[in-house]
């Protein structure tokens, strides 16, 4: 099914599984919502450990948090990403009941699929590795109709203005349209001009998941902390497009082979396939994936 609603405008017609009304009002008005212990504690401990181990990185020895990592350089700077996709630990995450149920609220719809996506691991800034955090869209606001969909983020340590993580800027995506009027017609379409507007750094627990609309202005906050080390797996989901034949059977092949759903960027020093095989899915992990059909 291809969106054509703006997940703002949804009017709601299954009933509320993990949202409440209140969160509900959050995501349409200020554009984003923050599931609170979306799994659990011990999911969040074994993919802790999963990434520290990925990365060759110690808690106890801050020497290796700086030494040759695997970070992609997609995002701006030293931002942490992870190319990491198939771990068990990111498939329990994925599959796991509650995660799914919130995005069934968010897109009132119960066919999915799980977007296969990375993982974050940002230490504190230091020396050469500093990153200086960065507000933007993941869409290009230029497009008309405006692009539909949502992004989420699980954080797996508990985030702050120190420690930074997710950043976003509510008052825009409040008064999007006018706001889009008002610009020049040469503006970027992917970075937003922020005077005026302040930029929110949300608060989590680990296990708290923050899904946000696209259209929403977001980033990363850059880790000022002293010695705490920030993870999270991002996670999100979509409408099944279960007509698109090969595009499901590249989704079998990324999770089945453990490849990347795009090239290496980053360093090519360790490859999923010759770590681990593939991850157990359960009969809903199944259908996120797109082996199993929900007809």
């Amino acid at each position: 099914m291809v969106p054509r609603t703006q997940l703002r405008d949804i009017r709601k017609e299954l009933p509320l599984r993990v949202l409440s009304p209140a969160d509900w009002e959050q995501w349409t008005t200020h554009g984003y919502a923050v599931v609170r212990r979306a799994v659990p504690q011990e999911h969040v401990e074994r993919l802790t450990r999963a990434l520290w181990e990925f990365e060759d990185m110690r808690p106890d020895d801050p020497a290796t948090w700086y030494a040759d990592r695997t970070d992609s350089p997609r995002l701006p700077g030293h931002s942490g990403l992870v190319e990491i996709y198939n771990h068990q630990a990111m498939w329990d995450n994925r599959q796991h009941q509650r995660v799914y149920d919130a995005f069934v609220d968010i897109w009132d719809t119960a066919a999915l699929w799980v977007v296969i996506d990375f993982a974050n691991v940002n230490p504190p800034n230091r020396g050469p590795r500093t990153f200086e955090g960065f507000v933007h869209w993941d869409v290009d606001t230029s497009r008309r109709p405006l692009p539909i969909s949502c992004q989420g983020v699980l954080s797996l340590s508990a985030g702050d203005e120190e420690i930074g993580g997710f950043q976003c800027v509510p008052t825009v995506f409040e008064k999007l349209d006018g706001w889009l009027a008002g610009q020049p017609s040469d503006r970027d379409p992917m970075t937003p001009d922020l005077t005026g507007h302040s930029v929110v750094t949300v608060p989590v627990d680990p296990g708290d998941l923050i899904i946000f609309n696209s259209l929403l202005p977001h980033g990363v906050r850059p880790n000022r902390s002293a010695d705490r080390v920030r993870m999270a797996q991002y996670i999100s989901m979509a409408p099944a497009l279960e007509e698109d034949t090969a595009l499901r059977e590249h989704r079998v092949r990324f999770w089945r082979d453990r490849i990347p759903p795009h090239e290496h960027e980053g360093s090519t020093r360790k490859r999923e396939r010759d770590l681990y095989g593939p991850a157990e899915l359960t009969p809903l992990g199944e259908r996120l994936l797109g082996l199993t059909s929900w007809s």
